[in-house]
């Protein structure tokens, strides 16, 4: 299933592109990237970074 995750360790992930929302994160506002994992570990998304 195809979803939206934060590589900036906050973990964030959504169902809908967007921005990173947590504003602690290093990667606040910045787009989150797509990933198609059914493990939730979001490997597919990491190796994008």
């Amino acid at each position: 299933m195809k979803h939206y995750v934060c590589t900036g360790g906050c973990q964030g992930v959504s169902d809908n592109p967007g921005t990173c929302q947590m504003a602690t994160c290093p990667k606040h506002g910045l787009p989150l990237l797509e990933c198609n994992c059914v493990d939730g570990k979001h490997e597919e998304a990491f190796k994008k970074q």
